[in-house]
C-alpha cells in the first residue's frame, strides 16, 4: 500500500517522518505542495492525505487510478467533489473535531479586536479610537455545532446575551439563556454576528444582498467558517453604507488565490475568480475590517490532534479496518 501526503507544513513533515520510521512496512511519499505537485511516480497511491489547499475534482481523480481513500486533514469537505469520489468508489475521511475550542478562542480574539477597534492602528488613530465593552451585548451565533457551542460558553463568561440560528435546538445554549431564532430575526437583533456553519449549497452566500439589510445598524460580523458563506460584494456594500459596523474575517472568497494574483490576471479565464481577488483587496482598505489568513485552527495542540487522527486513520486502513471517522 502506498500513501501520499501533500500540503504538509514543516511540523507535519516531521511527524510523518517519525511515523514512517515507526512503520517501515508502509510506503509514504511526502509533498509540501498541493495535490498538483505530486510526482507522476506517486500517482499509483491508494491513499492520499490532503489539506484545504488541494482541490479534488473529477479531473484530479482521473490521474490517480488506484486511489481508494482520501484523508483530509480538515473538518470541512468543500474542497472535495464527494459525488466524483463516490462514483469511483473512493472513501473520504476527515478530522471531525480537532479544534472546536481552538476556533472558538480565535473567534473571541477577533471579536475583542473589533470591539476595541484595534485595527484603527492602520491609520495611526488607534490612540483615539474608542471601543466598546462586550458585556451586555447580544451575540448572534449562526451554527450551534461544536464550535458555536464553545463560542456560547465563552460569551456567557463575558456576560453577553445569546441568540442562535441552527437546524436543531441547543440544550446547552438554551441553558445559558440563549434563544433560537430564524436567521433574519437574529441578524436584526444582534450586536455581533459570528458564523460557524460548513459550506454547502444551503449555506453558500448565506449572508447576501437580501439579508445584509436585516443587520442591526452598526453590527459586527465575524467569519471563521468558510469564505463563500458570505457574498463579499454584499458585505462591501454593507460596510460602505454603515449597516455593518466592522467585520473580522479569517476566511474570504477566493483565498486560495492569495499570492497568485498575477497568475489569475495572465490566464484571463474566470471573471468570478478575478472578482474575488479584487474584492479581498477592497476589504483590506477598510479600517474597520480585520483580515487574517485562515489561521483560526492553527495552534500547536490542534495541529497535533489533526496529524495524530490522520495517521491513526492510515494505520487502520493498512490493517484492513475502517478509519475512526
Amino acid at each position: 500500500m502506498k500513501a501520499v501526503f501533500c500540503d504538509l507544513s514543516e511540523f507535519e513533515l516531521k511527524e510523518v517522518d517519525r511515523f514512517k520510521s515507526e512503520n517501515p512496512s508502509l510506503v509514504i511519499a511526502e509533498y509540501s505542495g498541493d495535490v498538483s505537485s505530486i510526482d507522476q511516480k506517486d500517482h499509483d497511491a491508494s491513499v492520499i492525505s490532503i489539506f484545504i489547499d488541494s482541490k479534488i475534482d473529477e479531473k484530479t481523480l482521473e490521474g490517480f487510478p488506484n486511489l481508494k481513500f482520501i484523508l483530509t486533514r480538515s473538518t470541512g469537505l468543500d474542497h472535495i467533489d464527494l459525488n466524483a469520489c463516490k462514483s469511483r468508489g473512493i472513501s473520504v475521511y476527515s478530522v471531525p473535531d480537532y479544534g472546536s475550542e481552538t476556533v472558538a478562542e480565535f473567534t473571541f480574539l477577533l471579536m475583542l479586536m473589533l470591539a476595541r477597534r484595534l485595527n484603527a492602528s492602520k491609520t495611526g488613530t488607534n490612540r483615539f479610537a474608542r471601543g466598546n465593552d462586550l458585556e451586555g451585548k447580544t451575540l448572534g451565533i449562526v451554527g450551534a455545532g461544536r464550535i458555536g457551542t464553545n463560542v456560547a460558553r465563552i460569551a456567557n463568561a463575558f456576560g453577553m446575551k445569546l441568540l442562535y440560528n441552527s437546524h436543531k435546538n441547543s440544550e446547552y445554549i438554551d441553558s445559558l439563556g440563549g434563544k433560537k431564532m430564524e436567521l433574519n430575526e437574529l441578524l436584526h437583533n444582534s450586536d455581533i454576528v459570528t458564523l460557524h456553519v460548513p459550506l454547502s449549497d444551503s449555506t453558500f452566500h448565506m449572508i447576501n444582498h437580501d439579508n445584509i439589510k436585516s443587520f442591526k445598524r452598526g453590527a459586527y460580523l465575524i467569519n471563521t467558517a468558510r469564505g463563500a458563506v458570505i457574498d463579499t460584494e454584499a458585505l462591501i456594500e454593507g460596510l460602505e453604507s454603515g449597516v455593518i459596523g466592522g467585520a473580522a474575517l479569517d476566511v474570504v472568497e477566493g483565498e486560495e488565490f492569495a499570492g497568485k494574483e498575477m497568475e489569475v490576471i495572465r490566464k484571463k479565464e474566470n471573471y468570478e475568480i478575478l472578482k474575488s481577488v479584487l474584492e479581498t483587496n477592497v476589504l483590506s482598505r477598510f479600517d474597520n475590517v480585520i483580515l487574517t489568513p485562515h489561521i483560526a485552527y492553527n495552534t500547536a495542540e490542534a495541529m497535533q490532534r489533526i496529524i495524530n487522527h490522520t495517521l491513526n486513520d492510515l494505520l487502520a486502513i493498512a490493517s484492513g479496518k475502517l478509519p475512526s471517522d
